[in-house]
């Protein structure tokens, strides 16, 4: 019961905070521009503009089979032959429970794969949890890519918003000595307090955390086909990039930005992706970070929202449809499987 409480817990926290998104991002915005935004989102069913956003479902629906390829080769070295159709519904599956309450995905994938395929909850589980280490590392490498890409970009922007003086008066003159004071004094702080800190479930958590972290890393060495496997792993994020770059052609604001649709494209997925990690789903987060990022190539908060929207909305309304899909799928199987028993 305490664990259904738990569940129902997050869902409201990841919802509320993507109902707090929307309202920020609309709170200052007068009916012109909220009219601006229907009308820029409406504009991409004109001149059969929409089929760039097929085009961008279709690579999300790619970048899902690579996934589940990807996640047989993972549990090859545990000695058990995964099907490619389990696999790609076990994903499906995973994506669309994620919308509806986190990580809810991952238990889901697991007991599919256990059910159909007898791999072990655990087993697959470790593998769930070395695929996410490697999706991490990948992103910090696309965050990076973005920061020395777009360098003058962004000072541009944290000095017109005033960010850069104010970091810079922090590390100048008598801020320097006060913020190393606050650092050295945090962590005397934590010596002194580390065996009550230690006792602490949070403090346990994310020992735990760090721990499957690392074990996940180190597991990719009894992968068999390495190269393969970073291969797909790199090719997943190629899909999520050019499932933007392909969806900017529907808005003609965006299409304008000629050359540097390249760049624009892989900050937008960069800096959009944390949307999903803050809010369920990404509600509300995504298209408010897009729209933040396209800031910065001239692209306005009206345009830049509503190319935020319907880029979300393409590809959530891709996984609840095949999501559900692949459920029935599973759910048919699973009467076959009782029919044969009983016969």
């Amino acid at each position: 019961m305490k664990k259904y409480i738990k569940d129902i817990l997050k869902l409201v926290i990841f919802l509320a905070l993507g109902v707090f998104f929307i309202w920020l991002s609309l709170k200052d915005l007068t009916q012109k521009q909220i009219d601006e935004i229907w009308q820029s989102a409406a504009n991409v069913l004109t001149d059969n503009r929409w089929l760039y956003l097929v085009l961008c479902a279709l690579i999300g629906f790619i970048s899902v089979i690579i996934r589940a390829i990807r996640s047989v080769l993972m549990i090859e070295p545990l000695g058990y032959k995964v099907s490619k159709s389990v696999s790609y519904h076990a994903v499906m599956i995973c994506y669309l429970a994620n919308m509806a309450i986190t990580r809810l995905g991952e238990v889901l994938r697991c007991s599919v794969l256990q059910r159909y395929e007898k791999v072990p909850f655990e087993k697959s589980l470790g593998t769930v949890i070395t695929e996410r280490v490697i999706d991490t590392l990948i992103f910090g490498l696309m965050m990076l890519a973005t920061f020395f890409l777009e360098y003058d970009k962004i000072m541009q922007y944290l000095t017109t918003n005033g960010v850069k003086e104010n970091v810079l008066a922090m590390l100048s003159g008598s801020g320097k000595y006060i913020l190393l004071s606050s650092v050295v004094l945090f962590l005397l702080i934590l010596w002194l307090l580390r065996k009550k800190i230690k006792q602490l479930s949070v403090y346990q958590k994310i020992i735990k955390l760090l721990k499957g972290f690392w074990e996940g890393l180190i597991s990719i060495r009894y992968i068999r086909k390495k190269w393969l496997f970073i291969l797909y792993s790199f090719s997943i994020w190629l899909c999520y990039y050019l499932m933007f770059f392909a969806a900017v052609f529907a808005f003609d604001d965006l299409r304008a930005l000629g050359g540097e649709i390249a760049l624009a494209s892989l900050s937008c997925v960069a800096i959009g992706t944390i949307g999903f990690a803050v809010a369920q789903g990404g509600l509300g987060a995504y298209p408010l970070l897009v729209s933040g990022v396209l800031l910065l190539y001239g692209i306005n908060k009206e345009v830049g929202l509503a190319a935020g929207w319907v880029i979300w909305a393409t590809e959530e309304v891709m996984y609840v449809v095949l999501g559900l899909v692949s459920l029935a799928i599973i759910a048919i199987k699973k009467s076959e499987k009782k029919e044969q028993l009983q016969t």
